[in-house]
């Protein structure tokens, strides 16, 4: 058997979450919304414009021309990541005579920054803490 009072913890949980969510989401973008159908400049009074706003950008050739560009980007970008990524997937996963050494440049920048950071804590470890604490004592 379920308790009512667990809805309404739920809900009490839920309750900060949905505020913020409306306040900086939902308002902002109904705002917005209404704003594109106006002549508002950010300040002073506005007129209601209807589509014209819509109309003058989708008429503009360097909107279109961004757009195209985008598309475009958009299509290249997808297509080569995805296409070089299977070729690395194969190259790691092969039985090719420089396997080990493909793996090893592939995971090089993932230990890298680890051994960075073990470094300069273990600079930090030897020399700096030892040297602050002969100060203090």
């Amino acid at each position: 058997m379920k308790k009512k009072g667990h809805i309404n913890t739920y809900f009490l949980m839920l309750l900060p979450a949905l505020v913020l969510f409306i306040a900086f989401n939902t308002i902002p973008l109904i705002t917005g919304a209404f704003y594109s159908f106006t002549n508002y400049r950010g300040y002073g009074s506005y007129d209601f414009v209807g589509l014209r706003n819509y109309i003058d950008l989708f008429g503009d050739s360097k909107v279109g021309g961004s757009y195209l560009f985008t598309f475009k980007y958009a299509i290249v970008g997808t297509v080569l990541v995805n296409i070089i990524s299977l070729i690395l997937a194969l190259g790691l996963n092969s039985k090719i005579k420089f396997k080990s050494l493909l793996r090893g440049i592939y995971f090089i920048p993932n230990i890298l920054s680890g051994l960075i950071v073990g470094f300069i804590f273990g600079f930090l470890f030897t020399y700096i803490i030892p040297a602050a604490a002969s100060h203090l004592l």
